[in-house]
């Protein structure tokens, strides 16, 4: 039994034994003939020769894509070789049924060799008396064009063993899909992914029965069977296609009837061409790709190319060339349309620059986020009043637009009006960088100095922003001061959202923006009627180099530059005039219904009464208030102070104080008592201020109230005397506010009374080295202060 099963005797001599047994049974010899030898000699050549993968996958053409899969805009492969990959699911079955039925029936059935293929090729060239048919699998053309041969019997019979090798590791549909990325279709056209764009205008997946056809046939002679040019044989060897596939069933001779009378093009289309910007970028970040997804929406890409490009060609006698444009869904943060310039080939106007990444100016498109902060950290409310008055900050004074100055203003009117000064009194008094790090926050890449670098002239344009940074930023006061980066690949994942601003911040500002009473509105009025509503504002940079406009709704976010490359300037480059049409010409396309949701109010805000004129919440002495957004908890809640009851005497007709109205018959007046930082210059641009009573000159007592604001000079303020100039050209100019209820006020250096007078006067002292202790009082005895020094 061990003898039979092998045993010990097998170790040292079964195998032999088996080997006889096989050669001495006529069936076994047989399949080792048939089978095993040329098994075993495959594999020896398979690892003698293996199959050079690699050259089955050449470079391809990069595609970049749009949200839906459609083409923006390819570039060629390294060698100027047109290939746009086609996955399997994405080439027409009808291609696929008129390739397998032309050229190689029984792809399914062999093993990439068909010998009765090659047989009935032999027989009908021996009929023929030359080569009228060929034996080529669909296998065998693939292994010939990963490695191009002439064609003889030796480079056969490698073609032969390539193809066994292919079908080795490939399954059919692999092999399939190969094939049609590797076939020539004319010129410098590989792959059906090609010849689909350029013949027929479409993808693969979209062929009709004649095209089918005849990207079937041009393979097998494609400088003779491309249609685009004067000699071709396309419609012939079309038809030819279409008769075979009757004859063999695959379609019905009506179906080949009609198919036949489609015609046949005559020359290449041009591929799309959009978003070339931001295709190079992608291109260039992810270099070799055959396939770039984006979040653009292809079509409404095409409509902000042409409406940028007709827009600014209607600008261009006014010396403005380009533009740039950018939409967000606030929702997902996706970029669906971005336009780099009004036409990238306009090499004179430096057209491929893009305009949506370019560093500049954004003048005054930043201010609504220093009113947000404002909001946020309880400076203001929206009739909060601040300054609008000259002032100067060591050095640095800025001016408003128009370079006229409103005295007070409510923060709701300064940002409609944007006005310089109070925005950047709301900056200074948030701190120089606050604005700075709050920009560096919401993703600002162009400020790369330090905060001191830029100061106050921040919030005024004085560093620059991106188009497409600037417009995320304002989907951030959409999303209810929520911060999420931009993404333009739909394969970016986002990082969870930062809160920038409270929600309620964002929606005060985002009601003020909306408001119809814009004095830029009736530059716009054209493009904003029947509009949906829309939160914007526009920006101007200083001299005229840039023009901005920014607008969102609850689903989107539309940023608009207009300029020129050069950053040449133009003084038709106002943001309300050329950049804010064009983006209300985008609204309208976005937002097509007027009665679209509107932001609705968050949990953090509410309605509250204020004086009308101080802006503070209303005490029964107010003449009359109105309504405001606040934030309960945050905004400054001081009941109005402004207007205040004195106590006048009925005979001599002085203010009374509280120490001096006893046994004086006096009777109470409302008056509106503006603080000293403001009722001077008011007083000195002949606004109609409240005439406040004297205090009785035999009182001896220092009535309560608000000293003087000294304004200049700065405390601790250095000046340096120029040598031989004459003194009373070096004068210092000495600059207070008081109360309107001070008549007179007095200036003392060092202890000397230098000047007496009406608080309106100019003053001024002739300074000598050294420092010096500059004091004012007003005529109630109530005084302030600053040193300086003079070198």
């Amino acid at each position: 039994m061990s003898s039979r099963l092998g045993g010990r005797d097998d170790k040292s001599g079964g195998y032999p034994r088996l080997v006889k047994r096989i050669l001495q049974h006529k069936t076994l010899r047989l399949f080792a003939a048939s089978v095993l030898v040329p098994l075993t000699l495959f594999a020896v050549l398979n690892l003698a020769f293996p199959l050079p993968g690699d050259r089955l996958h050449p470079a391809s053409s990069t595609v970049v894509l749009d949200r839906d899969g459609a083409m923006l805009r390819a570039f060629l492969a390294p060698d100027e070789m047109w290939r746009i990959q086609a996955e399997a699911d994405e080439i027409s079955p009808t291609l696929k049924q008129a390739v397998l039925t032309y050229e190689d029936q029984r792809f399914y059935r062999h093993p990439g060799v068909d010998p009765l293929a090659i047989g009935r090729a032999m027989v009908a060239n021996i009929k023929a008396g030359e080569v009228v048919q060929g034996g080529s699998t669909i296998t065998m053309q693939v292994a010939r064009m990963m490695e191009p041969k002439e064609r003889t019997l030796v480079n056969k019979a490698i073609e032969a063993f390539r193809a066994l090798q292919l079908e080795w590791r490939y399954s059919k549909e692999e092999i399939l899909t190969l094939y049609f990325n590797l076939a020539p279709y004319g010129g410098n056209m590989v792959g059906v992914g090609a010849a689909s764009q350029f013949y027929f205008d479409k993808s693969p997946d979209r062929l009709t029965l004649g095209e089918a056809a005849l990207l079937a046939a041009i393979p097998n002679n494609p400088n003779a069977n491309r249609p685009d040019v004067p000699s071709s044989q396309a419609q012939v060897a079309r038809n030819k296609v279409l008769d075979i596939l009757v004859q063999r069933g695959a379609v019905t001779a009506d179906a080949a009837t009609e198919a036949k009378t489609e015609a046949i093009p005559s020359r290449r289309f041009d591929l799309p061409f959009l978003a070339p910007h931001l295709a190079v970028h992608l291109a260039s970040a992810h270099g070799g790709a055959a396939r770039i997804e984006t979040t653009l929406d292809g079509r409404l890409q095409l409509k902000a190319e042409r409406l940028l490009a007709d827009h600014v060609a209607a600008w261009r006698t006014h010396g403005i060339t380009n533009g740039a444009v950018v939409v967000l869904d606030n929702r997902t943060m996706e970029v669906l349309a971005l336009v780099g310039s009004q036409a990238f080939f306009d090499e004179a106007h430096n057209g491929q620059v893009n305009g949506a990444l370019a560093a500049r100016s954004p003048g005054s498109a930043l201010k609504p986020f220093v009113y947000a902060l404002a909001l946020d950290q309880g400076l203001v409310s929206p009739r909060t009043l601040l300054h609008d008055i000259p002032v100067d900050y060591g050095g640095y004074q800025p001016e408003n637009y128009d370079r006229t100055y409103s005295g007070i203003v409510s923060a709701e009117d300064a940002l409609i009006r944007s006005l310089n000064v109070p925005a950047v009194g709301l900056s200074a008094e948030l701190g120089a960088d606050e604005m700075y790090h709050f920009l560096r926050e919401a993703g600002f890449t162009t400020l790369e100095k330090p905060a001191n670098h830029f100061g106050l002239s921040l919030i005024l344009g004085g560093g620059e922003a991106r188009l497409v940074e600037l417009t995320t930023l304002y989907a951030a006061l959409a999303n209810g001061g929520n911060y999420q980066p931009y993404r333009w690949q739909p394969s970016t994942v986002l990082p969870p959202a930062q809160a920038l601003l409270t929600p309620g911040a964002a929606h005060i500002v985002t009601d003020i923006l909306s408001q119809l009473r814009r004095p830029e509105l009736p530059a716009v009025w054209e493009w904003s009627r029947d509009q949906p509503t829309v939160a914007w504002k526009t920006g101007t940079s200083y001299g005229h180099r840039d023009a901005w406009s920014i607008g969102y709704t609850p689903r989107y976010a539309v940023g608009v530059w207009i300029g020129n490359m050069d950053a040449s300037g133009s003084q038709a480059l106002v943001g309300a005039e050329v950049a804010a049409p064009l983006m209300f010409s985008l609204m309208k396309v976005l937002e097509d219904n007027p009665s679209a949701r509107w932001f609705l109010p968050p949990h953090d805000v509410e309605r509250r009464r204020v004086c009308s004129v101080s802006g503070h919440p209303a005490t029964h002495f107010c003449p009359s208030s109105r309504d405001e957004w606040y934030l309960p908890g945050r905004s400054p809640a001081q009941p109005c102070d402004l207007h205040r009851v004195i106590l006048v005497d009925d005979n001599t007709g002085h203010r009374l104080c509280s120490h001096c109205k006893h046994g004086r018959p006096h009777h109470e007046e409302v008056v509106a008592q503006w603080p000293p930082d403001i009722a001077t210059w008011l007083a000195q641009m002949g606004y109609p201020l409240d005439l406040i009573p004297e205090h009785l000159p035999s009182c001896d007592r220092v009535p309560a109230g608000d000293p003087p604001v000294i304004r200049a000079p700065m405390a601790e303020a250095e000046f340096r005397l120029r040598k031989g100039v004459p003194a009373q050209y070096q004068q210092i100019r000495l600059d207070a506010s008081v109360s309107n209820g001070s008549k007179q006020i007095y200036w003392f250096v060092d202890g000397n009374l230098i000047f007496s007078g009406d608080p309106t006067e100019r003053v001024f002292f002739t300074p000598e080295p050294g420092r010096h202790t500059l004091l004012c009082m007003d005529d109630e005895g109530r005084s302030a202060e600053v040193d300086i020094t003079v070198l």
